[in-house]
């Protein structure tokens, strides 16, 4: 699955914020209703339990390119709750930026998002956050940090990257013991027919290692080891 930032988004410019929306569809027109049927295109149903930080990432960005931009907030905040760090990044240019129709800037929030964003030490995500800092009031910068301490129990690795962590390792356990069997399993949306369980555990296990990547002070994600 593609990762909702990585090549989508412009990253911060040392001489300016980049637009928040550049990657998604034109919202300056007319917000159209949500369908109540609405069908997310190109997301893969399957990964809704398994990694749901990926998969609500990719509602999000699927609701932002159709204009429903606070139905794509929405969605980002969920996937930021399964410490999906880009979608966390995201958050912050969003709020950085303020435009996108609807959901006016918030420079404390953002800079919070930010931090979140930048916790796994990645360096865009880091330097995005020191050039956001920069450009902030103190006053700005001082509410963030209090707007931190609060998200943190919340959306922080310790709590949101364990919780996601955790979600994977119950979700992925039958599809493994499917594979140590030889069996065969099917995901809704992940596939249109039945697939060598074993393909489809390793296949998850690359997207959960880039998902948890620099994730801290859990169990590790890699290879499955068949017995």
């Amino acid at each position: 699955m593609k990762r909702l930032m990585k090549g989508a988004m412009v990253l911060l410019a040392l001489n300016g914020v980049a637009c928040a929306s550049a990657a998604f569809a034109d919202s300056s027109t007319a917000t159209p209703p949500v369908p109540v049927d609405e069908k997310i295109n190109n997301c893969n149903r399957g990964l809704e339990q398994i990694l749901p930080g990926d998969y609500y990432a990719c509602e999000a960005r699927y609701y932002f390119q159709n204009g429903h931009n606070s139905h794509g907030a929405s969605e980002l905040e969920e996937a930021a709750y399964w410490a999906n760090k880009d979608a966390q990044f995201a958050l912050g240019l969003m709020y950085f930026n303020g435009d996108m129709d609807g959901i006016p800037a918030n420079r404390p929030l953002a800079l919070a998002w930010f931090a979140l964003a930048a916790e796994r030490n990645d360096f865009d995500h880091q330097r995005s956050y020191a050039i956001a800092r920069a450009k902030s009031s103190a006053q700005d910068i001082q509410a963030s940090e209090v707007l931190l301490k609060k998200m943190m129990p919340k959306y922080g690795d310790k709590v949101a990257g364990l919780r996601a962590m955790r979600r994977f390792n119950h979700e992925i356990a039958p599809l493994e013991d499917a594979a140590n069997t030889g069996g065969i399993v099917y995901l809704r949306g992940y596939s249109p027919f039945p697939e060598d369980a074993n393909t489809v555990v390793n296949q998850l296990h690359a997207e959960a290692d880039k998902a948890f990547q620099g994730l801290i002070g859990t169990v590790t994600v890699g290879p499955l080891q068949v017995r």
